[in-house]
């Protein structure tokens, strides 16, 4: 919600325009419909179809309806994380060749830094928050930083990070959990349609999806088991807990002698 447009798009139209020899496109064409994308203004003549009191929990740092004029993208666009890894693009080359950090990651707005230094990254903050501030009028959230011991692991997209492994963090569990409390109440009403079927194979294997990179056997064990409603076993069974796969109907023929 705080990427600034216009310094979006010459970024991106510099880039284009000295690469334009490496690439067998329509520069000028696609700057067309870049442009189009990074510009256009979703706010206008939206239809909200849900009640304006429900919106009341968004903070506003979420909504583009209080991003500013010519701030923010859309989360819903495709385009959107790429754009932010773009735009913060130069903000990768000054943690890495200025500050000199070895171990340095980012996904669109997460970041983490590790270092043997525990001073050295209080000077880092200030550094970044200042180079965000001045070259992409940037501001780094005053109450999600942290500074901690390796050892007690970093929380990075969704998983806790240690060494040699990495878990799930509580947020995925409660999600998955809901989300098998939802299917049992569908399968408990009546017998599942095939688009509800549908919808339960895209579901949990979603959560296994993510979960089977992870040291997460017990985990998925244990959520399959313990709380999946034993009516979905009749349509479905998790091979090793890592997908769920439809059963295989037996056609049965009988022979009666007289």
């Amino acid at each position: 919600m705080s990427i600034e447009r216009t310094i979006l798009f010459e970024k991106v139209k510099t880039t284009l325009q000295q690469r334009a020899s490496e690439v067998v496109v329509d520069i000028p064409l696609i700057l067309y419909l870049i442009r189009l994308t990074i510009f256009n203004d979703p706010r206008q003549g939206c239809i909200m179809k849900s009640k304006i009191s429900q919106w009341d929990g968004l903070p506003p740092s979420k909504s583009l309806f209080y991003a500013g004029n010519n701030k923010g993208l859309p989360i819903g666009n495709l385009t959107s994380q790429l754009f932010a890894n773009i735009y913060l693009d130069e903000f990768d080359h000054f943690m890495k060749r200025v500050l000199k950090l070895k171990y340095y990651g980012r996904y669109v707005d997460d970041i983490v830094v590790v270092h043997q230094d525990r001073e050295y990254l209080k000077t880092v903050i200030k550094r970044a928050r200042d180079f965000l501030l001045i070259n992409l009028q940037l501001v780094l959230h005053p109450r999600k930083i942290y500074l901690q011991h390796y050892s007690k692991g970093v929380v990075f997209l969704g998983v806790i990070i240690k060494p040699y492994r990495i878990f799930t963090a509580n947020r995925i569990k409660a999600n998955f959990y809901n989300a098998i409390e939802n299917q049992n109440r569908i399968v408990g009403r009546n017998k599942p349609t095939n688009r509800e079927r549908s919808a339960f194979i895209t579901s949990m294997n979603s959560y296994l999806g993510i979960l089977k990179h992870y040291q997460t056997y017990k985990l998925r064990k244990k959520m399959i088991d313990k709380y999946l409603s034993v009516r979905w076993e009749d349509v479905f069974y998790a091979k090793g807990y890592c997908k769920f796969i439809a059963k295989k109907r037996i056609n049965k023929h009988f022979l009666k002698v007289v």
